[in-house]
């Protein structure tokens, strides 16, 4: 149940060339609490968008986020985006991204539709140094105006982030192992410890829970050296004893860590596979068109694609079908995926 082995390498990120900085702050578009939505403007499907129907001339819409309070080692503004455009008007439309505080507006980034579309449709990142705004409340507004929104198809923003550099920090940064377990049979999980803080970080517990059962599966104290921009890489053995889904998670304890928010990853998927085997079918009868956000992956496809992910990673055979067969007594599960009728 102890740590097994610790390995330190070099862990790089390319937004920084001396240190790494930490999301503090990351707003997915779960829901549009605390936005401020003019007309076609929304919230859904994870993301905020700006859509072109209804057509409306010579007008001026904006997204407005909640009030953020920025940190005082605040660095940059992530957003991932992506601007698809039809054509442009004489003026051409434009998209703003703005920076609010309590007395000014500040312009950040600025896209004529005249130049085209901008970014891949599954979204690219661009980065704005907010350092100047540190500790100021502050809002961003995205913003399009022009002689009509016919000119545009849409701009999607994914998901926005804010960075700052601490001195003190550690994060779990993954939790590496198979999803796929046989009862009694031991495997192994690494889960791997950034420092993305500015200070050499030591003395510090890592530990791994079951989310099921509440349950420790292990911990480790690290009395070594994690240097600004390495990682330490914990490894811990599982035996399980019954057949069940979980998943597990792993989290620090260190004194002095000034910022708590990255200390729990993200779970772990387990699945303890029982001995009988299950017939499945699945019949892909979606239309081929995409009109689901994957849970796992954010991005936008089919209904039948997210099935099959989904049984893959849980380690369950199956057989995708266009068409329903005749005989079906010979299949335990069926999963029949379902899309938008297009008349065009």
């Amino acid at each position: 149940m102890r740590k097994a082995l610790l390995i330190l390498a070099l862990f790089s990120l390319f937004r920084l060339q001396v240190y790494s900085q930490t999301v503090y702050w990351t707003e997915s578009f779960e829901n549009n609490q605390g936005w401020t939505l003019d007309q076609n403007w929304s919230i859904e499907g994870g993301m905020l968008q700006f859509y072109w129907t209804p057509t409306i001339s010579n007008f001026d819409l904006s997204a407005i986020s909640p009030v953020i309070e920025l940190d005082p080692n605040v660095q940059d503004l992530i957003v991932n985006q992506y601007l698809n455009v039809f054509g442009a008007s004489n003026p051409s439309e434009v998209a703003e991204i703005r920076l609010i505080t309590s007395s000014s507006e500040f312009l950040l980034w600025s896209h004529s539709l005249n130049s085209g579309s901008w970014g891949s449709a599954s979204g690219t990142e661009v980065v704005f140094d907010i350092s100047d705004f540190a500790g100021q409340s502050v809002q961003f507004k995205f913003r399009t105006f022009g002689p009509s929104t016919y000119q545009w198809n849409n701009w999607n923003v994914y998901s926005l982030e804010v960075t700052a550099i601490f001195q003190n920090d550690l994060a779990v940064s993954s939790i590496d192992g198979p999803n796929i377990l046989s009862a009694d049979i031991t495997s192994v999980f690494s889960v791997s410890v950034s420092n993305p803080g500015s200070e050499p970080q030591a003395d510090f517990t890592v530990s791994m829970f079951c989310y099921k059962t509440g349950n420790l599966i292990g911990t480790a104290e690290i009395t070594e050296v994690v240097e600004p921009q390495q990682t330490a890489t914990v490894e811990f053995e599982w035996t399980p004893s019954q057949v069940l889904n979980t998943a597990f998670y792993a989290e620090i304890e260190h004194e002095g860590d000034e910022f708590e928010g990255n200390n729990k990853s993200k779970s772990h998927f387990i699945r303890v596979k029982p001995e009988n085997i299950f017939s499945v079918l699945v019949w892909d009868n979606d239309n081929g068109i995409a009109t689901i956000t994957c849970p796992d992956q954010g991005d936008v496809v089919r209904p039948t694609v997210v099935l099959t992910r989904a049984l893959s990673k849980t380690g369950i055979d199956y057989q995708l079908v266009n068409a329903l067969p005749n005989e079906l007594n010979e299949y335990n599960i069926i999963f029949v995926s379902l899309g938008g009728y297009c008349l065009s």
